[in-house]
């Protein structure tokens, strides 16, 4: 029973010294008088709450031969019925809406740990000390109970501050209620969310969550706090995915001013849910969401450490375990296995971002893969598995990363690379032949399991090849990357390096279509500004002395749009050393180029628009002066004069000015200074409604 439906048939303070201290009393672990109200709730303006008396503990029988067994010891408990479920439209979330909870269920794979769950709730408990008392772990309506007991009830510590204010903020009177949007609006946000986001994450089940905001849509004051916090992190993940003028042409406000309100709500809700004590999975999913929405928004280094909050939340609940093996629902387990995933990719992906590597406990895990099955081939009732489909499904885009993944992971295993990364495409102990082995495999996988299906017309299918074919190309640039012949000792053959170059026009390819095509448009929010900026850098090199008529027109063309779009979206934003360089970069390789064909007895190419507004900016800037908007933003060029100026200005102390002649046919350029200053610019550049993110994250 919930503890706000507690009834007492004899005041607690009416002599029984049995009665146990209340709710808040007994977390805060302070001295209770049991009194009804307590002195200490009436304090601290607070409800007061006892639980009701749990029964009395059934006496342990001697085990008979047969329940020794080993057979025995790996059959799951029996299920008891959860008075606190409700159905899809209860009080528990969108993952486990059935109105059954298991009890404490011994595992079939690992018998260090024990699984308590019920409710769409869940708690894993590990180690040697947790399986030698095993049969004496309290039922699991207590154990979950006590692990969100404020998100489980009608109590709120409005005003008082907790742990979870470190990551969320303090707690304000402000009423979530009111932060909520119309009831048109929610389902309008709820409709984006299912174009725009959920093909690319899958952490939901569209049809229950729908049921869910179907029943609550009249009475927003009702709403449990989880699903609260869940509604708010759609809220915003569905504003950042769609353009400033889209959000002023639907709702009637300005993306800014939305997004400053539902972040707003999404920190209280997540923070009344009880955040960091949760055992409810539809909490973690709203982190989760929340996180996605805000890494566009903030230093790479926070959201890795508030990636490592989410999985510390999910190993308690137990997300690393695949629920196959403690008789968990398959409803249930599959949509634990969607969420699992995407923390994983989330951790990897946030890790790389600040130069470390994922977690090793997070690929110790033993989760099972995602079903390839549709949203509609589900169903929390069901009994029975899916059968999966052989070809392209919803989960196609989500299924080609984890087969990414699980390729990373088993080469990286077979390498002296320590940990789980893509460090062992740029290890000398590896031949590139057996690192070229690696790619190939991989490309065959995608082949054989995802792209022959893909139809290019649907944009789903669509955004998974711009995505497999970028990603196999990133693979073999990194693989191949010239650094490896920045020792002066060695030698790049021609052959090597006009293959270099054909991968890094690839790439471009890749980055320039998946912002332009039409078709992906709803999907951009997920690369948003997103550039591979090493291979650029590398084209920009190589095109001081390549002439090629076809390659050449093709990499200025790609170079002009990708760059010209870079440029127009840093407008209004503090200047960085790396655009500065890059800037510097453009100008000279074009002049170089254009030296080259004059030598060669080529035709001059068609001057880049980037190359026209850089060179006409800096002809304004002829007197040497560099005005500084409001920004503090310099001009996009400057002259001799004013850019020696602008260049002190923005350049770390320690790198100096970035000299982009020093590079040549002859000499190889120095990537670890392109890298610091690329590293630097990613820190730097973030977006208040329009987010930088990282293009396979």
């Amino acid at each position: 029973m919930p503890a706000s439906e507690v009834t007492h048939t004899k005041s607690p303070g009416g002599g029984n010294s049995k009665t146990p201290s209340c709710v808040v009393c007994n977390r805060r672990k302070v001295k209770c008088d049991r009194q009804n109200p307590c002195s200490a709730c009436t304090k601290n303006g607070v409800e007061c709450i006892y639980r009701a008396h749990l029964p009395p503990r059934r006496r342990k029988r001697q085990r008979s031969d047969a329940v020794r067994s080993p057979a025995h010891r790996h059959r799951p408990n029996p299920s008891r019925q959860d008075p606190g479920s409700a159905g899809p439209g209860g009080r528990h979330g969108p993952l486990s809406p059935t109105a059954t909870s298991n009890a404490s269920l011994a595992p079939t794979t690992n018998e260090s740990g024990v699984l308590i769950a019920g409710g769409g709730k869940s708690v894993y408990v590990d180690g040697n000390m947790w399986s030698s008392i095993r049969t004496e772990l309290p039922p699991a309506d207590d154990v979950l109970g006590d692990a969100s007991v404020y998100s489980d009830s009608s109590t709120s510590l409005q005003g008082l501050d907790d742990e979870s204010s470190l990551i969320l903020g303090g707690k304000t009177k402000t009423r979530v209620t009111s932060l909520h949007p119309g009831a048109l609006h929610i389902f309008m946000l709820w409709q984006v969310f299912l174009e725009n986001v959920n093909p690319l994450i899958k952490i939901l089940h569209g049809p229950t969550v729908q049921q869910q905001l179907i029943n609550i849509s009249g009475d927003l004051s009702t709403v449990p706090k989880g699903l609260e916090a869940l509604m708010f992190s759609i809220y915003c993940i569905s504003l950042i995915s769609m353009t400033s003028e889209e959000v002023q042409k639907a709702f009637g406000e300005s993306k800014t001013i939305l997004l400053s309100r539902f972040r707003r709500g999404a920190r209280l809700a997540l923070s009344n849910a009880g955040i960091l004590r949760t055992s409810e999975i539809v909490v973690l999913q709203a982190f989760l969401l929340y996180l996605l929405s805000m890494r566009g928004f903030s230093d790479p280094h926070s959201i890795w450490c508030l990636c490592g909050v989410a999985i510390r939340l999910a190993q308690r609940i137990g997300l690393h375990r695949d629920g196959s093996h403690y008789g968990l629902s398959i409803f249930e387990t599959e949509m634990r296995r969607r969420l699992w995933l995407q923390l994983s990719i989330l951790d990897a992906t946030t890790a790389q971002q600040t130069g470390v590597s994922a977690q090793v406990s997070v690929m110790d895990a033993d989760v099972q893969r995602p079903a390839n099955v549709n949203d509609c081939d589900l169903d929390p009732r069901m009994t029975d598995k899916p059968r999966e489909h052989t070809g392209a499904t919803e989960m196609i885009f989500c299924l080609a990363r984890c087969e990414f993944g699980d390729w990373i992971t088993r080469w990286s295993k077979s390498s002296t690379v320590l940990q789980a990364s893509q460090r062992f495409l740029s290890s000398p102990t590896i031949s590139l032949a057996e690192k070229d082995r690696a790619i190939d495999e991989l490309c065959q996988i995608f082949d054989t399991n995802y792209l022959k299906y893909c139809d290019n017309s649907i944009p789903l299918h669509q955004m998974t090849i711009i995505v497999i074919h970028s990603v196999t190309s990133l693979l073999r640039f990194t693989a191949h990357h010239p650094r490896q012949y920045a020792n002066h000792d060695s030698y790049e053959p021609s052959a090597e390096r006009d293959k270099i170059f054909s991968i890094c026009l690839r790439v471009a390819e890749g980055c320039d279509l998946v912002q332009t095509s039409g078709i992906t448009q709803r999907y951009r929010w997920h690369v948003q500004n997103h550039i591979p900026w090493t291979p650029l850098v590398h084209i920009l090199y190589e095109l001081r002395h390549r002439v090629d008529e076809e390659e050449s027109r093709k990499a200025w063309l790609l170079i002009d749009r990708i760059c010209s779009q870079h440029f127009h979206d840093l407008k209004g934003r503090q200047r960085t050393a790396f655009s500065v360089a890059l800037q510097n970069l453009i100008l000279k390789s074009w002049n170089a180029h254009t030296a080259e064909r004059a030598r060669c007895n080529r035709p001059p190419l068609s001057c880049p628009a980037i190359v026209s507004e850089l060179d006409s900016m800096r002809g304004k800037q002829s007197s040497g002066d560099i005005a500084l908007n409001t920004h503090g933003e310099a001009p996009m060029g400057a002259s001799t004069h004013g850019q020696n100026q602008l260049d002190a200005a923005v350049f770390p102390h320690e790198l100096g000015t970035l000299d982009v002649d020093q590079a040549s046919k002859f000499s190889p350029l120095d990537w670890n200074q392109w890298d610091r200053l690329i590293e630097d610019f990613q820190y730097q550049y973030t977006d208040d409604g329009e987010p930088h993110l990282n293009m396979y994250g």
